[in-house]
């Protein structure tokens, strides 16, 4: 297992994604001569040298223009470099050119998960309701880090306890203080600590993830995938944890299919008019490489009946709630396109919007949106949905075979 923490912030968020790519990006084409330069990159990456990994992925996407993954991974490292940036001027510019890659890199390889999951990232800030730490906890966890990147892990431990005894409600100085444990191959030790965390803050995420590598060091592949189906549970948007899964299903024989789904419409209203505008992405715009019709009705369907609810929102002076306007206009576009069909007309051949299509005939569009298109403002209907349906993202799981 890899430990983010060992890095910088912005290389230990960039490996948080790099982590779990190599299956998922086995099958994306890269000649022999970028592979090289990817790999050096990442070497650079590991050791905190951000300048000088960008350049050698930016000579990966010379040496083969014809493969994703070099153009997503600069949208991937960029995105995070941005993240630390403090003038908003440039901090705008950075998000835009992650944005760029990532969006180029999608029309080389539309399934390319680390350009995807960039895209989700820049859509989606607000983080998971975590508890917020004590000043003195704060700075005690930091002193660990300090401690356990210059390998000084016992008493990096030390201070990820004290720190955890600042502040009992703060699950991630427990988690971290496992980690210490996690590196020196003591499992056992680690888990305990593992669990302490995620029993005390059951949405910190990373908490499942790692107490899942501890179990799945000492054999215990069972609880190791239970640990994971709970990190989705704290915020399916959580990548690693799906990666991580993937992993074990395919080891098992029930390997898991990516969704694949890059939104290709979006809405704005005029703030002073309120009239609202549907965009549609520019492969539907004609010429080499056009959508299927079905498929870019589909998403104009998926706009005007987003676009629909807003402008009804704002005209009543009522505000939606996101999952809410989402839900709604996923289940009149998937409606209008199987009722085409129906007719005789054109199906749909996005692999995503009929696996979105699948859900919606199976009443599971709701399950579906808030498991694999979370975003952090469905909080609320995807804690009430999980009270609903107890062990219900294992079942999702098992029965539709999806993720992210």
């Amino acid at each position: 297992m890899f430990k983010l923490r060992s890095l910088p912030v912005s290389v230990c968020l960039s490996f948080s994604l790099l982590c779990f790519a190599p299956s998922a990006l086995a099958q994306l084409p890269i000649n022999d001569a970028a592979a090289a330069l990817l790999q050096e990159g990442d070497t650079l990456l590991s050791q905190r040298k951000a300048g000088e990994a960008l350049r050698s992925y930016e000579a990966a996407a010379k040496a083969d223009p014809t493969s994703s993954v070099p153009l997503s991974k600069l949208a991937n490292a960029i995105y995070f470099l941005s993240i630390l940036q403090t003038d908003a001027e440039k901090k705008s510019q950075w998000r835009a050119q992650s944005e760029a890659l990532a969006q180029q890199a999608l029309k080389l390889a539309p399934r390319d998960p680390i350009a995807q999951e960039v895209l989700r990232m820049l859509s989606e800030e607000k983080p998971a309701p975590l508890h917020e730490p004590t000043a003195q906890a704060a700075n005690l966890k930091h002193e660990g880090e300090q401690l356990f990147v210059a390998g000084r892990l016992d008493q990096a431990r030390e201070k990820y306890l004290q720190a955890a005894q600042a502040d009992p409600l703060y699950s991630t100085a427990w988690i971290y203080a496992g980690d210490c444990y996690f590196a020196q191959k003591k499992w056992a030790e680690a888990e305990q600590l593992f669990r302490k965390g995620v029993t005390i803050e059951p949405l910190n995420s990373q908490g499942w993830r790692f107490l899942s590598d501890a179990l799945g060091a000492q054999g215990k592949r069972a609880a190791a995938e239970e640990a994971l189906l709970n990190g989705i549970a704290a915020q399916p948007s959580q990548m690693p944890n799906w990666g991580k899964l993937a992993h074990l299903r395919a080891a098992a024989g029930t390997p898991l299919k990516p969704l694949g789904l890059v939104r290709k419409s979006s809405v704005t209203l005029d703030p002073a008019t309120g009239k609202p505008t549907v965009k549609l992405d520019s492969t539907f715009s004609g010429g080499p490489g056009e959508q299927k019709t079905a498929d870019a009705g589909a998403w104009l369907m998926l706009g005007m009946r987003e676009a629909s609810i807003r402008a009804k929102n704002r005209a009543d002076n009522v505000t939606g709630s996101p999952f809410a306007i989402e839900l709604a206009s996923w289940e009149g576009a998937m409606k209008a396109a199987s009722e085409i069909e129906a007719k005789g007309g054109e199906a749909l051949t996005d692999p995503g919007l009929i696996a979105m299509q699948t859900l919606a005939k199976a009443d599971q569009l709701e399950a579906g949106l808030l498991i694999l298109l979370y975003k952090e403002s469905y909080r609320p209907e995807f804690e009430a949905w999980k009270k609903e349906h107890p062990n219900g993202i294992r079942k999702f799981v098992d029965t539709w075979g999806l993720q992210p």
